[in-house]
């Protein structure tokens, strides 16, 4: 696999082998016995340089998660006994990360100072994912998500907020606070996720009250700068508000009815977690009630 990586990072079998140390022949072989083993052809040959086929490229991609899950398995073995130290790889819902994730990670390095932290940000969907395929060892995230294999702590709720133009009529309004009715005939944007969707959705349904959607974002920061410019009101987790570190965008809280969002630890069911995950799982358990 580290052959073939190095290979495709090149786009040159003879530069690959210069890379790698070993002669070209060699190389050229262990590629050929590759796509025989695996039945495909993983390269179209050029004069210069090499295209991958759409083989190919899956490979790539396996490969890379292969050599990733090898090396952490490597690492984490070579720490068992002893004093708690290694690496917590983390992948947290991205609005959650800088907020209480941060709180967490800070008052556990401060017990166990040896150990360190990968995080990995994506949508709770991508999270589950990630824990699914063995690329972190515990995950966060944002309720509804379906983790029936995951045993789960509950860590808090917070209200999902309004986030608007500081221009816009309604930040103008006295308070923090903005009834979900007075939504309903704004430009709006939702995250991308399907569930949340189907949640959102259900709050207008309720009262009765249509909404336009301009667009379903999967990552706020690239949907805050649309909102400073007036485009739209977006509909976001209360933790959003750590992406911004500007005025011009205004956060009201979503009330009558209030809507809350759940967060949630995570890892896999009967996992065996490597002693540094282990000590952070057990530390945040101690902290948070269990679900």
């Amino acid at each position: 696999m580290k052959y073939y990586l190095a290979v495709v990072q090149e786009g040159n079998i003879t530069q690959a082998a210069k890379k790698l140390c070993i002669a070209q022949p060699p190389l050229s072989r262990q590629i050929r016995l590759l796509e025989e083993e695996l039945g495909v052809t993983l390269f179209l040959r050029g004069k210069k340089e090499i295209q991958l086929t759409e083989e190919g490229r899956f490979l790539k991609q396996q490969a890379e998660e292969i050599i990733e899950l090898m090396e952490k398995t490597k690492e984490q073995l070579g720490k068992f006994g002893g004093t708690v130290h290694g690496l917590v790889s983390v992948a947290a819902a991205e609005s959650f990360g800088i907020g209480l994730l941060s709180e967490m990670v800070e008052a556990f390095h401060r017990e166990y100072p040896q150990v360190h932290f990968q995080i990995w940000c994506g949508n709770s969907d991508e999270v589950r994912d990630k824990l699914e395929r063995g690329l972190a060892d515990v995950g966060i995230v944002r309720a509804p998500v379906y983790m029936e294999q995951c045993e789960q702590i509950f860590l808090r709720s917070e209200p999902w907020v309004a986030a608007m133009s500081r221009n816009h009529p309604l930040a103008g309004e006295a308070g923090d606070e903005v009834r979900l009715e007075r939504l309903g005939g704004e430009t709006l944007m939702v995250p991308v996720r399907a569930s949340l969707q189907e949640e959102i959705n259900h709050w207008f349904n309720e009262i009765a009250q249509d909404r336009e959607i301009l667009c379903y974002y999967n990552s706020s920061a690239s949907m805050l700068p649309m909102v400073e410019r007036g485009m739209g009101i977006a509909i976001c987790p209360g933790s959003a508000r750590y992406f911004t570190g500007g005025d011009g965008i205004v956060y009201k809280t979503i009330v009558e009815p209030r809507k809350e969002s759940r967060l949630y630890m995570v890892k896999r069911r009967y996992q065996m977690l490597p002693q540094a995950a282990g000590a952070f799982w057990d530390f945040v358990c101690s902290t948070f009630p269990p679900a």
